[in-house]
């Protein structure tokens, strides 16, 4: 277990787990273990690192990191992602012209800090971005001793647009997003992904905004962000009357902000998800995964994809749909789970000992049909491949089922 817990890579971690799997210990003790997690050592780097690496094809990734300066690996700490503007740069290291390390604010600073470098090879609306970012949040786990349910992701100008493309990547690792002085409405042509107003209503938005702003003009903001005030209940949203392309606002909402981020700690397993992809890259939120995409018989006619906005009277298209998508949306009450999908062939749901109840029988239905009803067996097997990907003390699943959607389940007699 030392040996799997401690492994710097996923293969390490693959190889670590195939040999807990052959001494074929105790589920119960293999979860307990997991959740105490690794033993950290102390003797770590503090204040600012710098961690920079190049991908396959060449394209430089760098990243600030901050760690407080009185760390202690028996306190779990905060994690704020936190994307920079002006990405139209050459210079990889980009980030440096935004964060000023030598500020004396970082002395008493309680979180650990993740400023990864955006530039015009690597912009945030960009798949190298998304995985750079999980990859940094996964090293960070590995070194410190990070509060799971606490890591938050936000930004400013671009990073704030690129904080609602982020949304729609993967919303699983966050507690809530904080985009400042972007639009959602640059992802209709700036995303390689396409994106959806339904993946916003996952998770809690702080959104600041200038009315004065003439780079994200107030027309093209207000718009995106009804709409998803619309889906999401939890949205806190400043459309602040004196201010322009600009974050002077930020004492007069900081108090606002740290409030509503200490209010907003992530829930790993909620009882209500939704989640709409085209691409089974980004096909999972908590414990719903999108498996395979395509027509089906029956379908949630309820379930349909939103995708419009009111502008000056005019409704039109929000996002691009080049691609094909499917739409899931489920519902647990108890150990019953109910679940919608629009264009959506099969799908696997997670299941863990904090959420249901293992000695009882689970019933799912899909799209008011039959998919199953039966016990759950825990599996070890299933919980290591789980936490090999997540690296998460807080979210662990004991079993999965594949669902396809067409299929009526027959109860054996």
């Amino acid at each position: 277990m030392a040996a799997y817990l401690d492994a710097r890579t996923l293969q390490q971690r693959i190889e670590a787990s195939e040999k807990i799997l052959a001494l074929h210990p105790s589920f119960d003790s293999v979860y307990a273990r997991l959740q105490q997690g690794r033993t950290y050592d102390n003797n770590v780097k503090r204040g600012f690192l710098c961690w920079d690496r190049k991908t396959e094809s060449g394209i430089q990734l760098f990243a600030l990191i901050f760690i407080p300066y009185d760390y202690t690996q028996e306190k779990k700490y905060p994690v704020r992602v936190f994307l920079h503007g002006d990405i139209s740069l050459t210079d990889p290291y980009n980030v440096f012209r935004f964060i000023d390390t030598t500020l004396q604010d970082y002395k008493t600073v309680e979180q650990i800090r993740i400023y990864p470098s955006g530039y015009f090879a690597a912009r945030w609306y960009y798949d190298l971005q998304y995985r750079n970012v999980m990859q940094l949040i996964d090293s960070v786990k590995q070194q410190y001793n990070v509060d799971e349910n606490r890591i938050w992701l936000g930004g400013v100008s671009d990073g704030g647009t690129g904080t609602y493309a982020f949304a729609n990547y993967n919303v699983t690792p966050y507690s809530c997003f904080t985009p400042y002085i972007g639009s959602a409405a640059g992802l209709f042509i700036l995303g390689q992904h396409q994106a959806y107003f339904l993946n916003y209503s996952n998770k809690p938005f702080f959104i600041v905004n200038g009315a004065c702003d003439r780079v994200f003009p107030k027309e093209i903001v207000t718009p995106w962000v009804d709409q998803i005030r619309r889906l999401n209940k939890d949205v806190s949203f400043f459309m602040l009357d004196t201010f322009g392309h600009t974050l002077r606002w930020m004492p007069l909402l900081k108090d606002t902000l740290d409030r509503f981020i200490a209010l907003h700690p992530r829930n790993p397993f909620p009882d209500h998800l939704i989640w709409q992809t085209e691409d089974l890259r980004y096909n999972r939120n908590h414990w719903v995964v999108i498996e395979s995409i395509g027509e089906t018989r029956h379908y949630g006619s309820d379930l349909q994809d939103e995708n419009l906005v009111l502008i000056n009277g005019t409704t039109q298209f929000a996002f691009k749909r080049d691609s094909a998508w499917g739409l899931i949306e489920v519902t647990r009450e108890g150990n019953t789970v109910r679940v919608k999908t629009n264009g959506v062939k099969s799908f696997t749901l997670l299941f863990s000992p904090e959420q249901f109840d293992f000695s009882k029988p689970v019933t799912v239905y899909t799209n008011d049909l039959l998919s199953f009803q039966g016990m759950l067996e825990k599996s070890i097997s299933t919980m290591l491949k789980w936490h090999t990907i997540d690296q998460d003390r807080m979210m662990l699943f004991a079993c999965e089922l594949t669902i396809k959607t067409d299929k009526v389940f027959k109860p054996r007699k």
